[in-house]
């Protein structure tokens, strides 16, 4: 309740910032199977196999399922579980007497009295969208499967493919999509982009993409790739490009600061509020940093910001002697009120 345009999470290492992240992530996807695969890469975690993905679990304990729901502005719900159910066995007897074992592939939800866990497990999706316009909600499962070290994926239903969420995932990793700033240059919004880049490199002049790399012209006699920049370069053009595509999506940002030199943090805030704003992009971003607190702190005390103070939120997760992750919600005037007088809310 009361998330804004602008949420920025705080809490100490392991306490579940990345995972609310995937969380929000996984959601806007409704029944696409692809996303837990993607969200083991922005780990840096290569998936080769089905126990590889217990990494996606509490505890790594794939006989917890994974239960997620979340309450949209136009009143739309949304659930999914995720499982991690065995391939059973079911004893059945023919005319002849024989007992022959058929398996049952976990999507029926009765199994058979006789049926026991065998061998391999699936992962298994149940989601729900219920939109307030009807009256039937619209329901999925399905199961990503190993077999023969490759992955296979239940399609999507047309229906719920429509309902999905656009959500851009900036991990960790210093990494662009040379695609995104291509579609930056074929939509003519280049000039934005520049301008941000040239507060980290004044030398900029030109940004161009040649299959699957981006090149920056900075003046020399050839255009050089991004990759032999700094990781702030190269993470300031990932989050620009995806924030200037961003129209009505959800841009989701682990550890803000990556990469970035203090110089770098005041046009990066106000770049990212605008875009928010202009083209209701709604921002989820993680931090360990100070300067980055201050620096949203300054940006909303200036004049030009003073209409983002209301959509804008931070929220300190504390674990608390039961283990239970809490949220503690600092609006903008309780946010300015602790950074003035050095109160630690990270």
């Amino acid at each position: 309740d009361g998330l804004g345009t602008f949420n920025v999470l705080l809490g100490a290492n392991d306490v579940g910032k990345t995972s609310i992240l995937e969380a929000i992530f996984l959601l806007s996807g409704s029944a696409n199977l692809q996303l837990p695969l993607r969200i083991q890469t922005f780990r840096n975690h290569s998936v080769r196999e089905f126990t590889d993905l217990s990494a996606l679990f509490h505890k790594l304990d794939i006989d917890k399922s994974i239960e997620l729901a979340a309450h949209c502005c136009d009143a739309t719900q949304r659930t999914l579980a995720i499982s991690a159910p065995h391939t059973t066995l079911a004893m059945e007897t023919h005319p002849n007497g024989d007992a022959e074992k058929t398996q049952i592939d976990g999507l029926s939800g009765d199994q058979p009295s006789s049926s026991a866990p065998f061998g391999r497990r699936d992962l298994r999706y149940d989601g729900i969208v219920q939109k307030a316009s009807q009256q039937e909600p619209l329901s999925f499962s399905g199961k990503l499967i190993v077999h023969e070290d490759k992955f296979e994926l239940t399609k999507m239903p047309d229906a719920l493919a429509s309902e999905i969420i656009a959500a851009s995932f900036i991990g960790t990793r210093v990494q662009y999509d040379s695609r995104v700033i291509g579609e930056v240059i074929v939509e003519k919004k280049t000039d934005d982009l520049i301008r941000y880049l040239r507060i980290i490199n004044p030398r900029v002049e030109g940004i161009s993409v040649n299959g699957d790399k981006a090149y920056l012209d900075i003046g020399l006699k050839k255009m050089m790739p991004l990759n032999m920049f700094g990781s702030g370069m190269i993470r300031a053009a990932n989050l620009l490009s995806q924030s200037i595509l961003g129209a009505g999506q959800i841009l989701l940002i682990d550890e803000l600061e990556n990469g970035l030199h203090y110089q770098a943090i005041l046009p990066l805030l106000k770049t990212l509020l605008k875009f928010s704003s202009e083209q209701h992009l709604q921002v989820f971003a993680t931090t360990h940093s100070l300067e980055i607190l201050k620096g949203l702190k300054d940006v909303l005390s200036l004049p030009e910001f003073s209409g983002y103070t209301q959509t804008t939120n931070c929220y300190t997760l504390q674990r608390d002697k039961s283990g239970l992750v809490r949220s503690y919600k600092y609006e903008y005037s309780q946010f300015e009120h602790v950074l003035e007088r050095d109160i630690e809310i990270r």
